[in-house]
């Protein structure tokens, strides 16, 4: 854009102030750097999130999950597993109330181009799980006999690493949902602990943009790097927590990492 701009300015010359009036011409430039976009989850299947209408904190109904569906698409995603919380006080969900919800959006979404494969359970680690692991009650898994576990967020390790050794005793191989977030785990030697006894790690991808604040985005990069990682998922509760996903930006070193997650990941969930 060219701009004109008239300046007046005093000269002495042989004792006489002279008034020159002139105008000068310049040019303005603005510069809009813009990230390149990256095609984070193309192809990844994502199934940690609480897409399902009704059941927990998550969707509230089965248009929010359709309007979910077409943020997963625009992402690049196309194919979900439903992982609703089984928490006995707050969302005490069972096999039965989960296939309810889950078929209302499987006719409602026919259609769509996202495919969902079929649905699981995030499990909080209480009192009631662990009953239920010592009862080898049957646990509903994200993909051959992988369970999705989590633990209160301001809890001690000692349940968990009971329930690992009861897990794994029984054929499961536990997920520790977004350990990133839990206070018990500040040290990348607490995650390897955890993980030599068994324990898949799994990144919520909403904490490398700073949802859950900047320290748990600093422990989500810096152990993203470190290769600790296992698994990534959305954990997206609304369509707001998807278009969220959209400002997540990758250093090289976090996306080397990324890539190869993602790949393992197919491998392992693709039927």
């Amino acid at each position: 854009m060219q701009n004109l701009q008239n300046e007046v300015k005093k000269v002495s010359f042989n004792n006489k102030t002279l008034i020159l009036g002139f105008s000068y011409e310049f040019m303005s430039f603005s510069f809009f750097l813009k990230k390149k976009q990256q095609p984070l989850f193309d192809g990844l299947i994502d199934f940690h999130n609480h897409l399902l209408p009704g059941i927990d904190d998550g969707s509230i109904s089965v248009n929010q999950s359709l309007e979910m569906l077409d943020l997963y698409s625009d992402l690049g995603i196309k194919k979900v597993i439903s992982s609703p919380h089984i928490y006995k006080y707050l969302y005490p969900n069972t096999k039965e109330t989960i296939q309810a919800s889950f078929a209302k959006l499987d006719k409602a979404s026919k259609t769509h181009e996202v495919e969902l494969l079929g649905f699981a359970a995030e499990y909080l680690v209480d009192e009631f799980f662990m009953r239920a692991v010592a009862a080898q009650e049957k646990q509903l898994c994200c993909f051959g006999k992988h369970i999705l576990i989590e633990i209160p967020f301001f809890d001690q390790l000692k349940r968990l690493n009971e329930v690992l050794f009861s897990l794994q005793n029984q054929g499961y191989f536990p997920i520790l949902a977004h350990p990133e977030r839990y206070a018990a785990l500040e040290t990348t030697e607490a995650v390897e602990n955890l993980k030599h006894k068994g324990a898949k790690m799994q990144l919520n991808a909403l904490s490398l943009v700073g949802y859950y604040g900047a320290e748990v985005q600093k422990k989500a990069s810096l152990w993203l790097k470190k290769g600790l990682f296992d698994l990534i998922g959305t954990d997206a509760h609304n369509p707001y927590q998807l278009n969220k996903l959209r400002d997540l930006h990758l250093s090289k070193k976090e996306l080397l990492a990324w890539k190869k997650i993602c790949a393992e990941q197919t491998a392992l969930i693709a039927p």
